[in-house]
């Protein structure tokens, strides 16, 4: 996960210092526009004066006809005019800016830019939007610094466009200030969920990056936990998972490990064949031909030896459910009436292997109830999972949420409530 988000800014940059800018060249501008701004705007009224009028009608002509070149040399008239009021400055630089733009020679954008943010004749909602284009302007120029500057007080003033934030905290990583980046983009990914949007994968992938720099190990797994949440790709679940995965663990840890990979389309080639054979050493060999049946219509194995082997595995697992499956319902029967809630667990492992989660759910609840001994919490887990298959996803989070004791049990219960909480448009 040490790669930096790839933001798509490029478009709203071009944007911004482009068509924006170059909506200021309309025809009678200096007579008209410029005096109708001020009229609305509390601003200082200012006159162009005679000296610079016919350059400065000159330059407006030629980027009417986007003779950028001509316009620049018209202004530079303007510029050298020692006769030119502090009006005429905030005109030409309005030019400046949109002529440079259109030319793409941004650092030359700069100083004209910056007048204009500072100039009194700005009307506050032109000035709203200058700060906006200064932000994009100086991320073009890698001047990040100035880039966040300018993006913050567009975001505190509440008329950053959807892009800037983007900017904002890619300028931050870029300027290698990483806890920087982790705190603007924490609070701007709270402030959305707690609005009821969903954190884009960009912003996400920032805070990932910025915890992996920080070596913040918490961090990561946090940004993690909101990636799955929100954008639950294989890939980030896979990466979420990695760790446990390489945890020192039972097999009936694994094997909820293993369950949930499954679940979020995380399971690599070389986990199916054991999860296939842990389910079934757990007594659920449904479970086991469900998975081995889905590795095969993947084509999860890469060689003869593997497809062999697993064929042999599915076979037997298929001899054992066909055996198994038609006695569940007199063994139910007989572990309703036992003592010990155990065999009405182990039957309802066995519903849930045949993918029958309601009566799984019943059994395992039951059975827990009756006073369950043998791996209560795992027995609790997979009632979680059942519930939450069978459509009780209230239950479901209650069910996870009461797994205690067992702090790998509990991860992976915590990661189950993430899956079962995770917004409807964000579903796999």
């Amino acid at each position: 996960m040490n790669r930096i988000a790839k933001l798509t800014v490029a478009a709203a940059v071009a944007m911004v210092l482009g068509s924006t800018l170059a909506g200021r060249v309309l025809p009678g501008y200096i007579a008209s526009a410029a005096a109708a701004d001020q009229a609305k705007s509390e601003v200082p009224k200012g006159q162009v004066s005679a000296g610079a009028s016919k350059d400065l009608q000159e330059a407006q002509k030629d980027m009417q006809a986007q003779k950028w070149d001509d316009a620049i040399t018209a202004l530079d008239k303007v510029k050298n005019n020692p006769k030119k009021n502090d009006y005429d400055e905030y005109v030409m630089d309005e030019f400046y800016v949109t002529a440079y733009a259109n030319k793409k020679m941004l650092q030359d954008a700069v100083a004209p830019l910056e007048y204009l943010i500072a100039s009194k004749y700005t009307p506050p909602d032109d000035l709203k939007k200058r700060i906006v284009q200064a932000c994009f302007l100086y991320y073009q120029l890698k001047d990040y610094g100035k880039a966040v500057q300018y993006g913050n007080q567009a975001i505190q003033g509440g008329y950053g466009t959807d892009q800037v934030p983007l900017v904002v905290a890619q300028s931050y990583y870029l300027n290698n200030d990483f806890k920087g980046t982790a705190q603007f983009v924490g609070g701007l990914v709270d402030d959305e969920i707690k609005a009821g949007q969903s954190p884009s994968d960009d912003l996400l992938q920032l805070g990932i990056s910025a915890a992996v720099k920080l070596n913040d190990e918490a961090g990561e797994q946090h940004w993690l936990e909101l990636l799955v949440t929100y954008h639950p790709k294989p890939e980030y679940w896979q990466n979420l998972l990695e760790g446990l995965l390489h945890t020192k663990m039972t097999d009936r840890q694994l094997l909820q490990v293993y369950r949930l990979s499954e679940e979020v389309g995380g399971l690599k080639k070389g986990d199916y064949t054991d999860m296939a054979q842990l389910a079934l050493d757990a007594g659920s060999p449904g479970e086991t031909v469900s998975v081995l049946n889905k590795a095969f219509a993947d084509n999860a194995f890469n060689d003869a030896t593997e497809k062999t082997r697993d064929q042999h595995l599915l076979d037997s697992a298929k001899k054992q459910a066909a055996s198994d499956q038609p006695t569940l319902a007199k063994s139910e029967a007989e572990a309703t009436a036992a003592g010990s809630g155990d065999k009405l667990v182990a039957v309802g492992i066995g519903y849930f292997g045949y993918g029958d989660y309601g009566r799984a759910a019943k059994d395992i609840a039951n059975g827990l109830a009756k006073g369950a001994t043998k791996d209560t919490q795992s027995a609790r887990l997979t009632l979680g999972i059942a519930q939450l298959k069978s459509g009780s996803k209230e239950e479901a989070i209650k069910t996870f949420k009461s797994v205690t004791g067992d702090p790998i049990l509990m991860r992976v219960a915590n990661l189950w409530v993430l899956r079962a909480q995770a917004p409807a448009s964000a579903a796999t």
